[in-house]
């Protein structure tokens, strides 16, 4: 798969090199004139200790030399309700010309759908490129005694989150609703790094987390068994973890439509986006870059010395999967939206 995506790059490259028209050229020279010189903004959510900073710092220290005029790419955290915080802002208040970059956050597309109170829309954000997936799972500290999904069936585990709305939470959620776990979800931390150190103390059993995450910042802990695996929040069981059973293999058929919005998050990943409304010649370019960016051998060398998961998907197929999740039928998403707020009363 990767390989097979690889090979399309190099095809891409190749033609990228190729005499371009006129009027392309124009573009490009329009785009240089603008970024050249100019410090961009590269927005995420999020706090630095997680997955959300780690693949902001990558597209900041790699992007901005396939950018034409090659601006310095500098990092901007704007945590704050599970990433709706920073959404908001770029979408609603950010300047629209380009020199905002937005790892967005992966709920956006099931906020979009489920949450009435936020103030933007996924299919309006334009897609640059995802550099990573992030199929997801859920771990227990070894202190909590929880070995499997069957002993969150027999006691109550404490799982931490930053919002009762993040897919962390609301998978916990629907596990006690089709698996018959005993989750009891404990909202309101900063980030992924504050539930972690809240694991750390005995605060908390458990917390969800990207398997990115997992694999990166704590496999030591998951190879001593100091973390021990639940179950995923994925569309299957993950090649990590195969007999850790994923969230979507319970509940009835009326469950499958709301799952399926939730593992949504696995899908969109670490995407890098525009707000709405930046010039379409700056997205085409952000895009040519993005795909440099994602075979360039720095890029690729890191990645691999950090053992950081990529697994990059095109702005427009990721359009595309997000008009996809969009376009569910009206029915099945009006019975979706009345089981969330069963799980989530009051949201």
């Amino acid at each position: 798969m990767r390989q097979t995506y690889l090979t399309c790059v190099a095809l891409v490259i190749a033609a990228i090199g190729a005499s371009a028209p006129a009027s392309d050229a124009n573009a490009q020279a329009s785009v240089e004139s603008f970024y050249k010189g100019k410090d961009i903004r590269v927005l995420i959510g999020a706090g630095v200790g997680g997955t959300y900073g780690l693949y902001g710092q990558l597209a900041a220290r790699h992007l901005g030399k396939h950018i034409p005029g090659q601006p310095n790419l500098v990092l901007q955290t704007m945590p704050g309700a599970g990433g709706n915080v920073a959404l908001n802002y770029s979408y609603n208040v950010a300047p629209k010309d380009g020199s905002l970059i937005h790892l967005i956050h992966s709920d956006v597309l099931f906020e979009t759908l489920l949450n009435p109170a936020v103030k933007f829309n996924a299919k309006d954000f334009l897609y640059i490129g995802r550099i990573a997936d992030a199929d997801s799972i859920t771990l227990a500290t070894r202190a909590s005694g929880v070995k499997s999904i069957e002993d969150a069936r027999v006691r109550e585990v404490t799982l931490g989150a930053t919002g009762i709305t993040n897919v962390f939470a609301l998978s916990a959620l629907m596990m006690n609703r089709t698996a018959g776990t005993k989750f009891k979800v404990i909202a309101g931390y900063k980030g992924a790094s504050d539930v972690m150190i809240a694991m750390e103390r005995g605060e908390l059993d458990s917390s969800g987390m990207s398997l990115a995450n997992a694999i990166t910042l704590h496999g030591d802990k998951l190879r001593k068994g100091d973390l021990v695996p639940v179950f995923s929040i994925a569309a299957k069981r993950l090649a990590d973890f195969p007999d850790t059973p994923a969230m979507t293999e319970f509940g009835a058929a009326a469950d499958k439509t709301l799952m399926e919005i939730y593992v949504s998050t696995s899908e969109l990943g670490r995407p890098l986006a525009f707000p709405p409304g930046v010039p379409a010649d700056r997205l085409a370019a952000l895009r040519i870059a993005f795909t440099k960016m994602v075979a360039d051998p720095d890029f690729l060398a890191e990645t691999k010395k950090a053992d950081v998961p990529v697994a990059p998907m095109s702005g427009e197929d990721m359009l595309a999967y997000v008009t996809k999740v969009m376009s569910t039928p009206a029915s099945q998403l009006e019975s979706a939206r009345a089981l969330h707020k069963q799980l989530v009363p009051g949201k």
